[in-house]
């Protein structure tokens, strides 16, 4: 892959395919009132701690899970960006517990958004079809990169929320992001127009938890 490519830059027959989904995702996700809130300075602290569990216990499960199917015999190209992800994940979740510590002194308990979302990737993940569980976590590494990109330009002096806001600048997720949508664009011209639509689903699927999670944490009335 060239590295000198981004997102903005990617001809991608699956971003193509699921232009519908992705476009919810941009407007109902990246530009939900709980990001603008947050950039804003708005956010209640209870609705930040909210988030930074979900994302936490999210990104922690999503490395788990990508170690135990790097373990299993894909292809070398499955493999490296399995076990790429995991990485990314695990540290992204680390940085997120450190900054939960700092505000509630420890992980809280699943929320319901939170435990849908883990039930629906997991039951992805025990199928062990890679094109399926890339087509699922798509959606949460493509909201990392653009989170990456509108924090770059912040001005963090003063904010209450300057770590999260540094901890986005900090995970760049682009590349990877990259790697996720070039296999599925290898992938979506040699399978069934089922199994088309059933990626198409799941894409779909992941960015409404996307969604519901914000929801809850914004919902949050302390």
């Amino acid at each position: 892959m060239d590295n000198s490519l981004n997102l903005k830059d990617l001809n991608s027959p699956f971003l193509n395919f699921v232009e519908s989904p992705l476009q919810y995702l941009h407007k109902a996700v990246l530009k939900h009132p709980f990001y603008e809130q947050l950039i804003n300075q708005d956010l209640k602290e209870g609705q930040f701690t909210s988030f930074l569990n979900q994302q936490e216990h999210v990104w922690r499960f999503l490395s788990e899970e990508m170690i135990l199917l790097s373990k299993l015999n894909y292809p070398k190209c499955i493999h490296r960006i399995l076990v790429q992800n995991a990485q990314l994940s695990l540290m992204t979740a680390g940085s997120l517990s450190i900054q939960l510590d700092k505000f509630k002194g420890n992980a809280c308990n699943l929320t319901t958004a939170c435990k849908e979302y883990i039930g629906f990737l997991k039951a992805l993940t025990d199928k062990r079809l890679f094109f399926s569980i890339f087509a699922a976590i798509l959606p949460r590494f493509w909201l990392a990169t653009h989170l990456h990109k509108r924090c770059l330009k912040l001005n963090t002096h003063n904010h209450p929320y300057k770590q999260f806001i540094k901890h986005c600048i900090t995970i760049n997720a682009e590349q990877q992001t990259m790697k996720i949508i070039q296999s599925l664009d290898d992938l979506i011209q040699t399978i069934s127009k089922a199994e088309q639509a059933e990626m198409q689903q799941i894409f779909m699927d992941a960015a409404l938890h996307e969604c519901e999670l914000l929801n809850e944490a914004y919902k949050r009335k302390d």
